[in-house]
């Protein structure tokens, strides 16, 4: 794994995430305080929709990806070029059959929210145009795959950053003088359009010979463990799909859509943070990919240890701040005390916040495994579970209950696939990592705690107590680890790393200093 491509990645991917956190915040502000808190709603529902639909694409490109890290490995110029003509003329038509789809269901698309300030005809337009978003995207976007696969994704960050500024300085300037959304929306798909034609221009320069070999039809064999990793995939992104996107359609159909605003406006948050700590692991992926090609069992389970213990450092900061920071930002900094949350589903939604970043490092190895049959089972088990939860939950406790069938799906997400990896690939035994995860656990609930009541003492609902309240939720989590784990292995080996890319050399993980005594 090249550790400074890694750091590259790793830097923009993040930077990507943070000016995505930084103009989201603000354009959100912008149309919950002049548009409307049921807009947001709409927004949020809508993308859902899509997302449903989107399901049509099949997976094919996590399975693509996933034969990419062998051919870039071995240099194989004509199977990189059959994988990605298979990979164009499928999102060709992928993109066919989601225009036929969304154009199905427009007349019907105003039955899936409960909305009071909109017109029929507005919301469909607005539908309308997330549809045609997302159809484009298709045909003009699946060239980053290449990118990401072969560790260049900082290239793709680059494009995001562009993408999101355009987008969103759009609806906060639309929004903020004109009250209207539509307008903004129209100008963030001519950027993504004119950012993913420059991203198609510069992969072909890149990857010459994908132009010369435009024809190229992969070999009979490897469209056989396509087809059969396939059959996997596509349950697995329905199941998902399902998991992540039914929350907003079963408030907005059993509450209202205003509710789908509030919940949108704090999953904005958790969002964000989870997208910070899914960028890193996206980063990571790929050198992990290249590595597991080796099928080195005490390495793989020593670099997925590594990586939870890295993980674990920057979730419990998260953690520590969104669980005593999160009602505060919304009340004193961001937007008003009017869009407060219940309590309990705050707790709930952090807590999935937590779990899936925690998560993170046990779902890219799994990724980078090809377990898709595993990982289809995976799928169907959680969205399963999270929908009986929820539509069993949402009339007696409302969104709390919604929520706790979201938690437990990502609970047994976490243990399903330590059984899976430990069980079936590496075939070691998983009670030291276990262990780790019950530790980190432990640590959580009494930083947490600790930020919870030292925060309690200073903070005076000011914009410096804020301030002063962020430096406490960073200080104590980072510095009761630092000092737990400055000797252990796992921090040692961290140090390693940092090192390694300030003196500029590219290496492989040390395996070294991964084979150090454990402590």
């Amino acid at each position: 794994m090249k550790i400074k491509s890694l750091f590259k990645n790793s830097f923009f991917s993040l930077l990507s995430q943070l000016i995505l956190l930084l103009f989201g915040f603000l354009s959100q502000r912008a149309m919950n305080l002049y548009l409307g808190t049921e807009l947001v709603g709409m927004n949020g529902v809508i993308s859902n929709v899509i997302a449903m639909l989107s399901v049509t694409e099949l997976g094919i490109s996590t399975a693509i990806v996933y034969h990419l890290y062998s051919a870039l490995v071995n240099k194989d110029e004509q199977e990189i070029a059959a994988l990605m003509n298979l990979y164009r003329k499928a999102y060709y038509m992928f993109a066919v059959i989601l225009a036929v789809l969304g154009l199905m269901i427009t007349p019907f698309v105003h039955l899936f929210m409960k909305n009071e300030s909109y017109s029929i005809g507005y919301v469909r337009v607005l539908y309308l145009l997330w549809l045609f978003r997302t159809v484009i995207s298709y045909p003009l976007s699946y060239k980053k795959s290449l990118l990401i696969a072969d560790q260049n994704e900082y290239i793709v960050s680059i494009v995001t950053i562009l993408t999101n500024i355009i987008g969103y300085s759009a609806i906060i300037l639309f929004a903020t003088f004109t009250r209207e959304y539509l307008p903004a929306l129209a100008a963030g798909i001519i950027g993504d359009t004119v950012l993913n034609l420059w991203v198609n221009h510069y992969v072909d320069c890149k990857y010459p010979f994908l132009v010369k070999m435009k024809k190229e039809k992969p070999k009979q064999e490897l469209v056989s463990k396509l087809f059969n990793d396939l059959k996997n995939v596509f349950v697995s992104k329905l199941c998902m799909n399902l998991l992540n996107g039914t929350d907003n359609l079963i408030i907005s159909g059993f509450i209202n859509i205003t509710t789908v605003g509030i919940f949108s406006n704090y999953g904005l948050i958790t969002r964000s943070v989870s997208n910070i700590i899914r960028a890193l692991a996206s980063s990571i992926q790929p050198g992990i990919g290249n590595m597991f090609v080796e099928s080195d069992s005490e390495k793989n389970y020593r670099v997925l240890r590594q990586m939870t213990f890295l993980f674990f450092l920057i979730v419990a900061v998260a953690a520590c701040g969104l669980y005593v920071l999160i009602d505060p930002f919304v009340e004193d900094i961001w937007l008003s005390a009017d869009f407060l949350w219940d309590p309990a589903s705050v707790f709930l939604s952090v807590t999935a916040c937590v779990l899936l970043g925690i998560g993170q490092p046990i779902t890219v190895v799994m990724d980078v495994s090809g377990l898709f049959n595993r990982e289809r089972t995976l799928s169907i088990i959680t969205a399963v579970v999270n929908l009986v939860v929820s539509l069993a939950l949402v009339i007696p406790f409302g969104t709390v209950g919604v929520l706790l069938g979201t938690c437990l799906a990502y609970l047994i997400q976490i243990i399903y696939r330590i059984v899976v990896f430990f069980g079936e690939y590496i075939k070691m035994d998983a009670k030291r990592y276990v262990f780790d995860l019950l530790e980190y656990t432990i640590l959580f609930v009494v930083e947490v705690w600790l930020s919870k009541f030292a925060v309690g003492l200073m903070y005076s609902h000011s914009f410096l107590s804020f301030l002063g309240a962020v430096g406490i939720c960073v200080v104590i989590p980072m510095g009761i680890n630092v000092t737990l784990f400055y000797k252990s292995s796992r921090f040692k080996s961290l140090t390693q790393i940092f090192s390694t890319v300030n003196k500029k050399k590219i290496i492989s993980v040390s395996y070294t200093h991964l084979r150090a005594h454990e402590t």
